[in-house]
């Protein structure tokens, strides 16, 4: 069954059938395991940005970065995804618990919806390039390893 916003884009009439190839494309590739997706990218691929950068940069020591035990029962749900040309765009939200190791973290247990966009351009029927942005701040809040801020107004 598919969900709302991958129908309601599947059935854009202004979609031109390689638009349409594309996006299905970027949904085959989402739903596969990491160690699997180089069935439908060109040799050699590599993101031109991760989703959670700022972590990865900030991280100290060793230990894993993101693996599949960070958040075992990621689940995502699209929110949007669109077409143009050879370019594929789409945002959801990643929902589960912090189980795991991520960038340094340790396991929280914590439940977390944090919202992640996506871009892919696709080339001769492979993805070519990616880049993908979490909202990390919302992340390490929801972690709480990073306080909330105050909302509390101070009287003068």
């Amino acid at each position: 069954m598919a969900l709302p916003a991958i129908d309601k884009a599947l059935r854009d009439p202004t979609l031109t059938p390689q638009e349409r190839s594309n996006i299905q494309l970027v949904l085959k590739f989402r739903a596969l395991p990491f160690s699997e997706r180089g069935t439908y990218t060109v040799q050699d691929f590599r993101p031109g940005r991760m989703g959670m950068a700022n972590l990865a940069e900030l991280k100290t020591g060793g230990g894993p970065n993101y693996t599949a035990d960070s958040i075992p029962d990621r689940e995502d749900e699209i929110l949007d995804i669109i077409a143009k040309g050879d370019r594929v765009w789409a945002t959801w939200l990643i929902r589960g618990t912090h189980s795991g190791a991520l960038y340094g973290i340790p396991a929280t247990g914590h439940k977390v919806e944090v919202l992640e966009v996506g871009q892919w351009r696709i080339q001769d029927g492979l993805i070519a390039e990616a880049w993908f942005f979490v909202d990390e701040l919302a992340l390490v809040r929801q972690l709480g390893v990073w306080p909330e801020p105050d909302t509390t107004e101070e009287e003068n």
